[in-house]
């Protein structure tokens, strides 16, 4: 006779089951997560589906920042069906846009989705990284970096004024593309460092999910002797904790390492 199971537990998710939306472009965050992830979690990644479309100026990105809104809602329904414990969010431009009320009344919207239709929560782009850089009080003047043309740069430099610092210096990779962005090498990424460390600036921040930075942001850690804080591993980070998950997580910056 057949033993009757209790199908209540994902079988390698057996702590928690994470789904993973991201823009169908997008293949750092899937990678970077992976690389981080403790034993137990399960990462289950669903697209919001958009093209891998050109972007050599402000309003190419505008279109492009314009597109994964558009396609989030449903992306969340989808990730929905296979009954998460949590939605982590894996994009970080729509998320600054426009500012903290912005940002908050999205947040609200799709985790109000989340609740109804999956009894879960979301992990969003702009509120993890609220929530990471107060686990460093004494930074308030940061470097940032991102693969974003100028117009998402200032996005940028507007939410992290809202909610109450400084940025001292940006840079953006320009990245001719969405696909483009996972193409960037780190010696050009480690040029930008360059531009945006100084004496004065606290803590070094990056945005955007598709550039590679999670093993990086440790590397620069040792060497510049203060935060580097990768959007992916603020993004797991927030999803972890919030979910009860204290697991320390060397390797990949002093958040997951220490905090």
């Amino acid at each position: 006779m057949i033993e009757k199971y209790d199908y209540g537990t994902d079988y390698y998710g057996y702590r928690k089951k994470f789904a993973v939306l991201v823009p169908s472009t997008n293949t750092a965050v899937e990678t970077e997560y992976h690389l981080m992830k403790p034993e137990g979690i399960v990462l289950a990644t669903r697209a919001c589906v958009i093209p891998a479309m050109s972007v050599t100026n402000d309003a190419e990105f505008v279109q492009l920042v314009e597109a994964i809104g558009a396609a989030t809602e449903q992306g969340l329904r989808d990730c929905l069906s296979c009954r998460p414990d949590h939605v982590i969010f894996g994009y970080s431009a729509e998320t600054f846009w426009d500012g903290k009320g912005r940002s908050d009344r999205e947040f609200a919207r799709y985790n109000a989705i989340a609740n109804e239709h999956g009894g879960c929560n979301i992990t969003f782009g702009a509120q993890a990284v609220l929530d990471a850089l107060q686990c460093y009080p004494k930074a308030r003047r940061l470097g940032v970096l991102t693969p974003y043309m100028p117009v998402g740069d200032q996005q940028v430099v507007k939410f992290l004024g809202d909610i109450g610092y400084e940025v001292v210096h940006i840079k953006g990779h320009c990245s001719p593309g969405p696909v483009e962005i996972a193409h960037e090498p780190f010696a050009k990424t480690r040029q930008l460092i360059d531009q945006i460390d100084a004496a004065e600036v606290d803590l070094l921040l990056q945005a955007g999910t598709n550039l590679y930075f999670v093993e990086l942001a440790a590397q620069l850690e040792a060497e510049l002797g203060k935060p580097v804080l990768a959007i992916n591993a603020l993004t797991f980070w927030h999803a972890l904790r919030s979910n009860g998950i204290r697991d320390r997580i060397p390797g990949y910056g002093s958040l997951l390492a220490e905090h």
